[in-house]
């Protein structure tokens, strides 16, 4: 299990240390810290790729502020940390502590990682729709990173194959020669065909976010593309595994010169079929695939509700439930201030725990029966002053009291004139 603790960044005061599920959400007022949380889980979770993928800890061990470096220029955070900000990240695979401005980093298993692809999916996201955007500097940041994922996705979703977004009656597609984005539909039996530029603000915000899921759960997986820089990353660390894997357990002073020769022995031994060289051939393919083949997608998604009906975004949940845990080891971080989104997932939560107990009429009006989730596999915290409390109760589900509290916070000056309303 992967945990995080964080003090003392940005708005963030403290996060003693957390386990992080396969869905996790940050619930808090504006400007609370639910972003500065989600960046750091999003970072740690690079750094751990990156380490990982070229079985080497010295970048961040010969600069010591290399790692705060990176995170304050890829998620806009500079300013935030302080002399005292501290960060604790643990995985399978390795330990990273920032303290006393500067990172100390370990392995806790460098052969334990299975590559991830971590799809940070910004608040900005609706900017990506305008024809400006290819355009635009934006540096190496999230939204960089964001916008070169999206112009990956849109071209899987021509006229012919295109995108419908949940039940909105809305169809999205793609036209790579005009580099137009589309959304067509049908309004009071009137069929419309318009740019996603000209669309409604919600439109804007949930389809490049829709499109970006079904990418990331599908295509992601079916056509990984390998890059000339991770092809150079590939040559590098496989030089390292051969070395450590099959050059080393036959004889320490081996090293990677040895290689021609060796070859030679090695495939001898394979021929003789000698246990100890099959044993060490497996390792290597299996370190060396989960390396760089794709197994899993880890989400990490600011607002979701952004511009979105309250009972749009109950359906966004539900097909997020559907869409973003459909493989083993994929994981749903988010931010909201939504009430709404915790509604829909409590929904999916209580479903799990009655559904048996419910008969198939019933069954039929449950809008939820697909997207149920154990309580155990999700956490939802609640910001507030700066330190972050879980408010689940014992059996998963966010308490009555929570949402009771939360209207009473907003009907209270209703209330109060209640008395003089005649």
């Amino acid at each position: 299990m992967t945990t995080i603790a964080i003090r003392n960044i940005g708005p963030i005061k403290e996060v003693k240390k957390i386990s992080l599920n396969r869905i996790n959400v940050f619930m808090g007022p504006q400007s609370s810290g639910k972003s500065t949380i989600a960046k750091i889980i999003s970072f740690c979770t690079w750094v751990e790729k990156d380490v990982a993928t070229s079985q080497s800890l010295s970048e961040y061990q010969e600069n010591k502020r290399y790692f705060r470096e990176r995170l304050e220029s890829f998620h806009k955070i500079k300013g935030y940390f302080n002399s005292d900000s501290y960060i604790h990240y643990k995985s399978e695979v390795v330990d990273i502590v920032w303290k006393n401005e500067e990172c100390s980093i370990s392995w806790v298993d460098k052969y334990a990682y299975k590559r991830s692809k971590i799809a940070y999916i910004p608040s900005e996201r609706n900017m990506v729709i305008l024809p400006e955007a290819r355009k635009s500097e934006f540096g190496n940041t999230n939204i960089r990173s964001f916008l070169f994922d999206w112009f990956e996705a849109r071209k899987k979703y021509s006229n012919e194959n295109n995108l419908s977004v949940l039940n909105l009656g809305v169809n999205y597609y793609y036209i790579e020669g005009r580099e137009e984005d589309h959304i067509k539909g049908n309004n009071n039996n009137t069929e419309y065909d318009i740019l996603l530029s000209n669309a409604s603000s919600g439109l804007q915000s949930i389809i490049p976010l829709i499109a970006m899921i079904e990418y990331l759960t599908k295509w992601i997986y079916d056509e990984d593309i390998i890059s000339f820089e991770q092809d150079e990353r590939r040559s590098r660390t496989n030089k390292i595994l051969l070395e450590e894997k099959l050059l080393k357990p036959y004889n320490d002073n081996l090293h990677i010169e040895d290689l021609q020769e060796f070859s030679k022995f090695f495939i001898k031994k394979l021929d003789e079929k000698e246990e100890k060289a099959v044993k060490c051939l497996d390792d290597y393919k299996t370190i060396f695939n989960n390396l760089f083949e794709t197994a899993n997608s880890q989400f990490i998604i600011e607002e979701p509700e952004q511009n979105l009906f309250p009972e749009t975004q109950r359906d966004l949940v539900y097909y997020f439930l559907q869409k973003c845990l459909n493989k083993e080891g994929n994981r749903l971080t988010f931010t909201t201030h939504s009430p709404y989104i915790l509604y829909a997932l409590n929904n999916c939560m209580m479903a799990d725990l009655v559904s048996d107990k419910m008969n198939k009429k019933e069954l039929s009006k449950l809008k939820c029966n697909h997207s149920k989730i154990s309580p155990s596999f999700v956490s939802i915290y609640e910001i507030r002053d700066g330190v972050v409390d879980k408010i689940q109760g014992e059996d998963g589900l966010i308490s009555d009291n929570y949402f009771d509290q939360k209207m009473k916070d907003l009907m209270d000056d209703f209330y109060l004139m209640l008395n003089h309303y005649e």
